[in-house]
């Protein structure tokens, strides 16, 4: 997925503009998010005892990006939890800012308004909105009684009564 970037310093962290403590202009048309996955695995369980059936499916997905758009909308509106703690105070954006009569980079100290703190967190397109798309779900549980063949009706062989779940749980980062 492509995206602005916000420029990096040498050492990784954003670039802070002095005019307004905001982060400087993103760089368009940057990778953002990689939503291959490294690898994906399935694993499907069938126990039998007596005339019971226990089955089971899972599968694990490891690596990936997600770039939420909800993430960012909510930031930006202030309305996902992490912006709930002591929501109105002013605030500092980690980075740095270039001090030109040294040409070093030195942390970030202006303070800006919440709002602005968490509309610049939030946005659309933006790589503080992607996330590890690493994922484990159970897809299927189903517990099944198989009915002896001729006990009950003649003429049926093989009859079986099954409850199942789907989309049962997920673990993800």
């Amino acid at each position: 997925m492509l995206g602005g970037v916000i420029p990096k310093s040498p050492d990784g962290q954003g670039i802070i503009n002095p005019a307004t403590g905001t982060y400087q202009p993103t760089i368009a048309g940057q990778i953002l998010a990689n939503p291959n996955a490294d690898y994906s695995l399935g694993f499907t369980n069938n126990l039998r005892y007596k005339q019971f059936n226990l089955s089971v499916t899972c599968d694990f997905t490891k690596g990936g990006q997600i770039l939420s758009f909800t993430s960012g909308l909510y930031k930006s509106r202030g309305v996902l939890d992490v912006t709930a703690e002591d929501r109105e105070s002013p605030r500092i954006l980690e980075g740095v800012i270039l001090d030109p009569a040294t040409g070093k980079y030195i942390p970030n100290n202006i303070q800006i308004s919440a709002q602005t703190y968490w509309g610049t967190l939030g946005g659309l397109q933006r790589e503080f909105n992607v996330y590890d798309a690493t994922v484990f779900r159970m897809r299927e549980l189903s517990l099944g009684y198989d009915i002896p063949s001729g006990r009950y009706v003649k003429f049926v062989k093989g009859l079986r009564f099954s409850v199942f779940a789907r989309n049962l749980f997920y673990v993800a980062p």
